[in-house]
Formats: C-alpha cells, structure tokens, sequence
C-alpha cells in the first residue's frame, strides 16, 4: 500500500510586481499554480492508494474565484482516476470565528476527494487504510483533539496534522496564527504521521514526516528542495520526490563600514555579475551603509544590473547615527525612528515584533529606492 504526502501548496500566493506574460497575472500566484499542477500529475503517473494533503491548500481564508477553480480542476483530475484525496484546513484557511464558514465545504460534493476542516479529529477509512485527520485548531483545543488519535488494530494507520511540531529541534513557522505541539503526541504507533505548516522537508521521528511547501514563500527556503513524499506502508520506506520550483538566490552580505561610495557600487556590481540571477528571485544585503552613500548608490542602475532576474530585492541597512542625523523632516530616517518607536509603544498580544519591525523597515526602504 502506498500513499504520496503533499502539503502547503498555497494557492493564491501572490507577492512582487512581475506578471507573467503568458496569463497575465502575478508570476509568482502562476508559480504555485503551476507546482501544484506538477504535483498532481505526478500523483497520477504515480497511482497511490491515497494522496494526503497535510494543510494549507489556499494562502487564504478567502481565497480568490481564480484559486478555488484552479483547486477544483486539480483535484478533480485526481477524483476522475479514483485516487482518494484527503485534505485538512491549515492555519491559512482556518477562519478565526467557525460561524465564518469554510472554502472547503465546495470539496465536500467531488468523489474521493474528503475535506477535513471542522477544528476536530475526523476518521477516514479507505478500505485497509485509515487515516486519522486533524486540522488545524485553535490554542488548548489541538492538544486536546491531537490527545483522541487512536490506531485501528488491522489496519494500516495514517495519521495527519498541521501544525508545529518541538522537540529536540522546533520546526515552526513563526506566524502570527500557528499552533505548536509537543513531539510526544507523534505516536510510534502509527505507520506514518504526515505532517503539514513546515515549508521545508523534514524528518521529525522515525514515523512522522513534514513534506514541506510546494513552492518557496521566504528566503530562509532558498536552499530547500521542494516536492512530496511517497511512502510504502507495507515496506516501511519512504522517498522524498524533489519537484521543479522557482530558485532563490540570497548574494548574502557586503559590509559597507569602510566603503566609500565607488567602492560599493563595484562591490554590488561584482557580486551580482558574479552570479546567474536569470528567473530567479534575487536578493542581496548592504550593512552598515552611510546614509550619504545610501542616497547616491543610484538603484536604477542598481536594478539594471539584475535585469533578468525574475525579482530583485536589495536590502541596505543604514547606520543608526547617520538616521538620527536626518532630523525630523519627511526622510527615511525619520520614518525609520517613528515606526519602530510606534512598534515600541504598541502592545502585540500575538506575532513576533522583531519580524514585523523589520518589514516595515523593509516597505519603507523599497519606497525610497522606487523614487530614487
């Protein structure tokens, strides 16, 4: 008996400014429909007795007309060759108040195809398998749920959920609404746990797998390889399939301390050049940039360089002394002190302040950059 394990697949991801030419949309939203795409061919060729998909199936709570027709015609082409699909809601298409309703309830009508999305533990039995589904819940209410998974003597038992996972290491995504379960409620009992919310592929136990995200959503995914799991329960093997997707490039970092300004611009110059960014999504990183070189790298030239890059994003960050120097006055520096003396001020019940700092931080230089 065989299963593939997918998770992740955000549908509806949109992020940058590139389109692609063909559809005319977001290049990176076309990137995630077309590795979902891969994946269910490759589930076709492969014929599994099930596919399980372990969360996040949409970016969103509401995902958009053109995701949820995209999902549909994917899943039916599974449905249509009778290849059991169960999917569990993960914490980007779980809505915070259940009166809200849940995209997935359109699931509910397609042959083979079975939805878990109600924040409790849910049983499907496909014959020999059975696979004990868990969604994503809400704080006390996971471990409580994940507490009632119970294999069934005589069969082969699959266990499913979304969320992180600590152990020895933490495998978490650091946002705002995931949940975090200790690695003792991943019982040897089961023949396989498949795990989903992790975006990189990672053994946790020796039963228990996250197959990672489809695509990369950040640049600490830049060296993952992305792609599904196919295990053979009655083997006890399993194999992590790598699937196309598109590369990240971080150049990493230039210490602009002891730069002057022709001296930095032929140290971005060399860095880039230095590298095949064609397609790929770019970033590079300037620490401890004056703020007069700042003002002067010149970022057309800059993003002219990285061209064929499908993204380029540079990062510079500039010396706090050089920042308060600027005044008061409508500058990024000024900008730069009242946002994070806002964040200082502003209670954050949930999330991770230091994350959103630092995006803001980002927007407000991409700003200055842009009008350059």
């Amino acid at each position: 008996m065989r299963i593939v394990h997918i998770s992740d697949t955000h549908l509806g991801y949109s992020a940058y400014s590139k389109v692609d030419e063909e559809s005319g949309l977001n290049q990176r939203e076309v990137d995630f429909y077309k590795a979902f795409e891969r994946m269910v061919s490759k589930c076709l060729e492969l014929g599994p007795d099930a596919v399980l998909h372990s969360g996040d199936l949409f970016d969103t709570v509401r995902p958009t007309n053109r995701a949820i027709s995209f999902a549909l015609e994917q899943l039916l082409r599974l449905s249509e060759a009778r290849i059991p699909v169960v999917v569990i809601a993960g914490n980007h298409s779980t809505p915070r108040l259940r009166e809200t309703g849940s995209v997935f309830k359109i699931f509910e009508h397609l042959d083979h195809i079975y939805p878990v999305f109600r924040e409790e533990y849910e049983v499907v039995e496909l014959g020999d398998l059975v696979v004990h589904a868990l969604p994503h819940c809400e704080g006390e209410r996971l471990a409580s749920e994940a507490s009632r998974l119970e294999p069934r003597k005589g069969k082969r038992n699959v266990a499913m959920l979304h969320a992180g996972i600590s152990s020895l290491q933490v495998f978490r995504m650091g946002e705002f609404n995931e949940e975090v379960l200790p690695a003792s409620y991943l019982r040897p009992e089961f023949d396989y746990i498949a795990l989903g919310h992790y975006h990189d592929f990672a053994e946790v136990t020796p039963n228990a797998c996250y197959a990672g995200s489809s695509e990369r959503l950040s640049f600490s995914e830049a060296n993952a390889p992305k792609g599904m799991i196919e295990v053979d329960l009655d083997r006890g093997r399993r194999r992590f399939i790598e699937m196309p997707s598109r590369p990240m490039l971080d150049l990493g970092t230039i210490e602009a301390r002891d730069l002057d300004l022709n001296s930095l611009r032929a140290s971005l110059q060399e860095r880039i050049e230095s590298q095949d960014v064609e397609g790929k999504i770019v970033r590079i990183s300037v620490k401890d940039v004056s703020y007069e070189n700042y003002k002067n790298v010149n970022f057309h030239w800059l993003r002219q360089l990285a061209v064929k890059a499908m993204h380029f994003e540079p990062k510079f960050e500039v010396r706090p002394q050089d920042l308060a120097m600027q005044g008061k006055g409508a500058s990024i520096g000024a900008l730069d002190k009242e946002w994070v003396a806002f964040l200082e001020s502003y209670p954050m019940e949930r999330g991770d302040k230091s994350r959103v700092r630092s995006r803001g931080l980002e927007y407000l230089a991409k700003g200055v950059e842009e009008s350059d």
